[in-house]
């Protein structure tokens, strides 16, 4: 028996269930029966109903349900499982359902059922079919009329399927059809406009499809008995009112739910929207519609939802939209919307249950004694201007579900009245204010499972944790002490403690949540001691930094299998010791290994480049690893920071060194692979509320300064193996790193010369080659790289005239170049002599061969021209020389040109 979190009954269904003779309703869903689904139901001749969905069945349909000739419902189906342990390999059986008139397979596995179209369109009585998420991938576009009978049909759902087509024609001629869902598939085009047919159709789900065009039907909006229009999530474009305006037949007194959110519609909301008067929901979210919200919302009596969030809109909210007392749902989150918002816009809203106005320029003013019309269960105020007092009025909402007040202004303490709101609250952001005090002495008994207090002015020690906190975000504070949890039956997931001044070791209760815990960050702070013996039981954890502490000891096992879920591991600035340990290439997923700042030692692992192949970021600078830089690194094709920096590597850089691909292309193409370090902390059916995203952060030294990347770190590319002892001459592999931001090799044994291509590298923002043993001349090429705004030569070999022009200009400081005796010209005070090095490039061997060739032609012009000078010069002036006459008129004619 494997009983689920809903199930009932569970184990199997035994023949006894035969003794029922006369039995014809039989409903066996929502429970946990094992196995396949028995075929001796088929022998139950008297029913006339049957319900196995959402159970644990698996195998396939059972061909004996066939039997069943007096069935008239039939619902077989696991739910919401996938893969879908249910199949069926024919429909064949369905032949003597002759009374059946509602059949839903959702869920059901039909791909091996070729025949599913003709088994289910020819049963004589059928009304209701329901195939969604059935993995089906085509439709035909002309069907047999011999076995299609589609005149009782009222209800078609084909949803969450593979279909990959236009809308074939003769669904638009099923007159009797009430309901057609063919949403979340891939059917493309323009909507078709035979709509004529459909005079009786109620509700009509076209959403998540490719869908475009700049309007729909104008048929469409003909449809008298329409209620119910989703056409979300595919690419229509065009004006939001011409999409309207195509609706406005006698649709519009039928139409109360119109959902057209997630496409590309544009323009401003009109007094046309009024005259969709029966409107009860409307969803315009993710769009790109601009301007104010109208005045002629607040006449939509009817109106219950009203979505509007991440678009473009710019300008006020009408206080008309107070008159909406019918209203449950008001979110315009994530605009642009610049409003005092007053007491007037919530006047008559008695029945306001969401309010979510985040991410906006609104300034909410309301006076101290305010009491609000409604009692809300979803607050939304993130980003707007609340004033620097905590909100009186909140003591008036003490049901709420989700509360994010964050980047309000506020500069106060939370009242004791706060804590003690809402038993059923599950989330809780009041992130980045200037909030001080202490958290009150009973915090591990608040029921909140989502709390985000960071970025803000708390202080005192650290309480013990809720016992029923899921997410916890407490950084960029002033708390101080230990880590305490408050009892065993804490679920954690996501913990942040950063940026405090949190001391004492990391407890061993930690291990508790082995199998939950998915995000540990305890950087920033005091913390010391070893890591807790038990560590290896945090199986499911996805993002660890516990950087800048004081931690020792040895790195401890990582487990990775058989769920590879580590994505990043930053440990950096601490005091570990020992090895890598091998464990860590088992963890293939992982993206980010910061490890740099320790006293780690032994060889850099050739695993790293054998076993980790997704990794983007790596970071192992300032510790103590010898031995040469293994060529299998360079298997690390994603590879866009790589930082060896500090410690005591030998030998050459590979030649390989050039095969970083996200090195090679813009680094923007790495930024998908990304979305794994940012973790934003969900609140389930809250809406759209969620915590500010979890976004890794690096150090990095470039342009000679080190600095911490968060926000743009996607967008860095990075090479830094300075201060080892590298011998050898610069890859010429390296030159294929276009993409590459910053490179730095000084402080090496590098030799030889600078490659005379390293102008190729047009991404070049920062280049220090200094304190090495490179000779020859700077080559002119480095003049190319208009990006570079740090450049290091300093103390190598290098000689003759420094080149000038284009970038190399703005960097106009002596310091560059300094230790390079034979150097000269600007901006260094030697100068060159006519004598002095040649400022000809130096070029590789396979140069060398280019310019002998070049110089055999010049020599060849040299010996075609010079007997025609000769022969032109003694025809002139060996004539003058011997003719006195021609002379004297020569020199006379020149006189009188220059009087």
């Amino acid at each position: 028996m494997r009983p689920g979190p809903y199930w009932c009954l569970g184990g199997k269904i035994g023949p006894p269930l035969l003794d029922l003779k006369h039995l014809s309703y039989l409903d066996l869903s929502s429970n946990g029966f094992e196995g396949p689904i028995p075929p001796f139901i088929g022998s139950l001749s008297k029913l006339t109903y049957l319900n196995l969905s959402k159970c644990d069945f698996n195998s396939t349909i059972p061909h004996q349900l066939g039997n069943l000739s007096l069935l008239e419902i039939l619902h077989i189906g696991p739910g919401d499982v996938y893969p879908q342990p249910i199949s069926s390999d024919n429909l064949q059986w369905l032949s003597g359902l002759s009374t059946l008139h509602h059949l839903d397979l959702t869920g059901v596995n039909l791909t091996m059922s070729s025949d599913w179209f003709q088994m289910t369109f020819m049963l004589p009585s059928l009304s209701v079919l329901r195939l969604g998420n059935c993995i089906l991938d085509s439709l035909p576009s002309s069907p047999k009329t011999h076995y299609a009978n589609f005149s009782r049909l009222s209800v078609l759902d084909l949803s969450g399927n593979e279909f990959n087509s236009t809308i074939p024609d003769w669904l638009f001629n099923i007159s009797s059809l009430t309901h057609l869902d063919l949403s979340d598939n891939y059917f493309y085009g323009q909507i078709p406009t035979a709509f004529e047919n459909l005079a009786s159709l109620e509700v009509l789900l076209l959403g998540e499809n490719k869908f475009d065009g700049l309007i729909i039907p104008r048929t469409m909006g003909n449809l008298c008995r329409l209620h119910t229009l989703e056409l979300s999530s595919n690419l229509f474009g065009g004006e939001i009112m011409a999409m309207l305006e195509s609706l406005s037949g006698c649709a519009r007194y039928s139409l109360h739910t119109l959902l057209l959110s997630s496409n590309k519609l544009k323009g401003n909301l009109t007094d046309l929207l009024e005259k969709f008067s029966h409107l009860a929901t409307l969803d315009l979210r993710e769009n790109m519609i601009f301007g104010s919200i109208p005045a002629s919302i607040g006449r939509l009596s009817l109106l219950s939802q009203l979505y509007l969030s991440q678009n473009q809109l710019n300008g006020t909210i009408s206080k008309n939209i107070g008159q909406l007392s019918e209203l449950k749902v008001l979110d315009v989150a994530q605009n642009s919307l610049r409003d005092t918002i007053f007491e007037h816009h919530f006047a008559n809203l008695v029945k306001l249950e969401q309010l979510d106005m985040s991410s906006n320029s609104l300034v909410l003013n309301v006076s101290s004694g305010w009491v609000p019309p409604f009692h809300l269960k979803i607050i939304g105020l993130g980003s707007c201007r609340l004033g620097g007092h905590f909100p009186h009025w909140l003591y008036t909402q003490n049901n709420f579900d989700a509360l994010n007040l964050s980047n309000t202004g506020i500069s106060d303490t939370i009242p004791d009245w706060f804590w003690n709101l809402s038993s059923q609250a599950t989330l809780l952001d009041l992130s980045q204010n200037e909030i001080r005090g202490m958290l009150p002495m009973n915090f591990a008994s608040i029921n909140i499972s989502d709390i985000n207090l960071s970025s803000n002015q708390f202080e005192g020690p650290l309480p013990p944790l809720p016992s029923n906190i899921q997410s916890l975000d407490l950084t960029n504070n002033s708390f101080t002490g230990p880590i305490v949890f408050g009892n065993d039956e804490a679920k954690l997931n996501h913990l942040f403690l950063s940026n405090n001044q949190i001391n004492g070791s990391i407890p061993s209760f930690i291990c508790k949540f082995g199998d939950q815990l998915a995000v540990l960050d305890l950087s920033n702070n005091q913390l010391s001691g070893e890591l807790p013996i038990c560590w290896n039981n945090l199986t499911m954890l996805m993002v660890v930094n516990l950087a800048n502490n004081n931690l020792s000891g040895e790195i401890p096992t990582l487990v990775c299998r058989p769920f590879p879920m580590l994505k990043a591991l930053r440990l950096s600035n601490n005091s570990f010791s020992g090895e890598i340990p091998s464990s860590m290439k088992d963890c293939t997923g992982l993206v980010m290994v910061d490890l740099g700042q320790n006293n780690l030692h032994g060889s850099v692992p050739t695993w790293l480049g054998e076993s980790l192949s997704s990794l983007l970021f790596l970071r192992l600078r300032s510790n103590s690893f010898s031995g040469a830089i293994p060529p299998q690194i360079c298997n690390l094709s994603s590879l866009q920071i790589l930082d060896l920096a500090n410690n005591y590597l030998t030998g050459h850089i590979p030649e390989c060194i050039g095969n970083f691909s996200n090195m090679v292309i813009n680094p923007n193409a790495s930024q998908q692979a990304l979305h794994v370090m940012e973790y934003g902390i969900d609140a389930g059916d809250l809406g759209d509320f969620m915590l500010p995203n979890y976004k890794y952060s690096l150090p990095l030294v470039k342009n000679g300064m080190k600095r911490e990347y968060t926000n743009n770190l996607p967008l860095v590319t990075n090479m830094d193996l300075s201060s080892n002892s590298l011998v050898g001459e610069i890859p010429q592999s390296l030159l294929r790193l276009l993409g590459l931001q910053s490179l730095n090799l000084s402080e090496n044994h590098l030799t030889g010369n600078i490659p005379s291509k390293i102008g190729d590298l047009r991404s070049m923002i920062s280049l220090d080659l200094s304190r090495n043993e490179l000779s020859g001349q700077i080559p002119p090429s480095l003049s190319d790289l208009n990006l570079l705004g740090y450049l290091n030569l300093s103390f190598n070999n290098l000689s003759g005239r420094i080149p000038t022009g284009n970038q190399l200009q703005t960097l106009n400081d002596a310091s560059i170049y300094m230790g390079n005796f034979n150097l000269c010209g600007p901006p260094i005070s030697q100068e060159c002599t006519d004598d002095g090095p040649s400022q000809s490039p130096s070029f590789t061997s396979e140069d060398n061969k280019d310019e002998a060739g070049d110089g055999q032609e010049i020599l060849w012009l040299f010996l075609r021209i010079a007997p025609g000078f000769v022969l032109g010069f003694w025809m002139v002036w060996g004539i003058l020389l011997f003719k006195r006459n021609w002379r004297i008129a020569y020199f006379l004619r020149l006189d009188n040109l220059f009087m």
